[in-house]
């Protein structure tokens, strides 16, 4: 069953280690032959950065049946299209002071029929692993926006030196294959996430 995986990246500094962590995931799901995947960068990719400012109608107020067209910013509808055409999303992000970056909540406040009932899976990086952020998403993701919060999701816990030194995960680290067993996992519960919608 082909699925198209959205996996949206929480940090927009340059050289981040999220990327590394990312491109390690990458090499996990070209395993996956049936997988589409479409990486969002928040600040970079097409669409992107969203604006700040939300319009005066509160997205749950728009009929689905209306969406994208609902959006007066054609930002917006850009974005509204892409995440509709998902079938599952991926969310890869750092912690920060114990939340999650802003500009990850803004990319989901633009939004809200297109994320309900979507399969989430999350992975979280920090010092400790970001199980904060990890905490925050869960409510925002699963009670907010009613998404549907995969199990299985992975908290990488990074070296200090790493974070506060010049040098950032390249992706191809020894180390992380100590995640491997947990990410094979999260990507297999989301596509049965899907395939339960599906009824399949």
């Amino acid at each position: 069953m082909p699925f198209k995986l959205g996996i949206i990246l929480g940090s927009t500094r340059p050289h981040s280690n999220t990327q590394g962590v990312s491109r390690y995931i990458l090499n996990l799901l070209s395993t996956h032959p049936d997988l589409t995947i479409e990486i969002i960068h928040l600040s970079t990719s097409p669409g992107h950065p969203l604006p700040f400012d939300l319009g005066d109608t509160v997205p749950q107020a728009h009929p689905p049946s209306s969406l994208p067209d609902a959006y007066a910013d054609p930002m917006i509808r850009q974005w509204s299209s892409t995440v509709m055409g998902w079938d599952g999303v991926m969310i890869v992000t750092p912690q920060y002071n114990w939340g999650y970056p802003a500009i990850l909540k803004n990319a989901f406040d633009h939004l809200y029929h297109e994320w309900s009932g979507k399969p989430v899976g999350i992975v979280t990086l920090g010092g400790h692993g970001g199980g904060k952020c990890l905490d925050g998403l869960k409510v925002v993701l699963g009670g907010g926006l009613k998404m549907d919060i995969i199990e299985g999701n992975v908290q990488v816990m990074i070296p200090r030196d790493l974070i506060v030194g010049e040098g950032r995960i390249r992706g191809d680290e020894g180390w992380l294959e100590d995640y491997r067993e947990g990410l094979e996992g999260l990507i297999h519960e989301l596509v049965d996430a899907r395939r339960k919608l599906a009824g399949v």
